[in-house]
């Protein structure tokens, strides 16, 4: 096994497990590059599952073995700068995205969790507008030295950041029966009100709670 050091600790798996996950797919403009698929283990290290060449045609096929559904993350050269994060499941799913806008164009099938995560992506980014938007203004009457505007503006932004909170939780308990559920309470955990995160936590059936990001929701609560 060679170790790698590229900003985190990278290793290159060496499962003897049988494949059980494979992503295909075509990155358009992309003439020749290397990519990598992508499973972090831990904060600190990084499992490069499969990594192949790309050529002129611009396809691509990456292949891997997971327990469960689970983040994966799919990386176009060396840099984390350039990578996009989906959750994978068993099975085939299919990318189509560009060179030039790798990250944005990215578009994933054949993944019911992944479309779950678009879902709520999708309507979390307007709330992160409608406050980009909200700063912006703030900004602008921040330079006029304009108080009262300013304190106006903190108060809206504080009511979308409340929405928003609200939101994630009830996305979090509706989607109590999937997988999808305790990775967001993991990743925001810190926006939630532990008792309200720990009562989250004891509706999980059996099955999720024993999941990857079940288990890891346990060890944040039990800290």
């Amino acid at each position: 096994m060679r170790k790698y050091s590229i900003l985190l600790f990278i290793v290159f798996s060496c499962n003897i497990n049988q494949e059980n996950f494979e992503l295909s797919g075509k990155i358009n403009g992309l003439e020749n590059g290397v990519i990598y698929l992508i499973e972090s283990s831990s904060i600190e290290q990084e499992i490069i599952l499969d990594s192949t060449t790309v050529d002129n045609s611009s396809s691509f096929l990456l292949k891997g073995y997971i327990k469960e559904p689970q983040i994966l993350k799919i990386r176009l050269g060396e840099s984390n700068s350039n990578e996009i994060e989906f959750f994978a499941e068993i099975g085939e799913m299919k990318l189509n995205t560009s060179n030039k806008r790798f990250q944005f164009d990215a578009q994933f099938s054949g993944s019911r969790h992944q479309e779950n995560l678009d879902k709520f992506n999708s309507f979390l980014v307007k709330y992160e507008e409608e406050d980009l938007e909200l700063l912006e203004k703030q900004i602008e009457e921040s330079m006029k030295n304009n108080q009262k505007s300013i304190d106006s503006i903190s108060i809206l932004r504080d009511k979308i950041e409340k929405k928003k909170i609200l939101f994630i939780i009830n996305y979090i308990k509706n989607k109590k029966e999937e997988i999808i559920s305790p990775y967001l309470a993991l990743k925001y955990n810190k926006d939630i009100n532990e008792d309200y995160l720990l009562k989250i936590y004891n509706s999980y059936s059996k099955e999720i709670s024993n999941s990857k990001y079940g288990i890891e929701l346990n060890k944040i609560i039990n800290k």
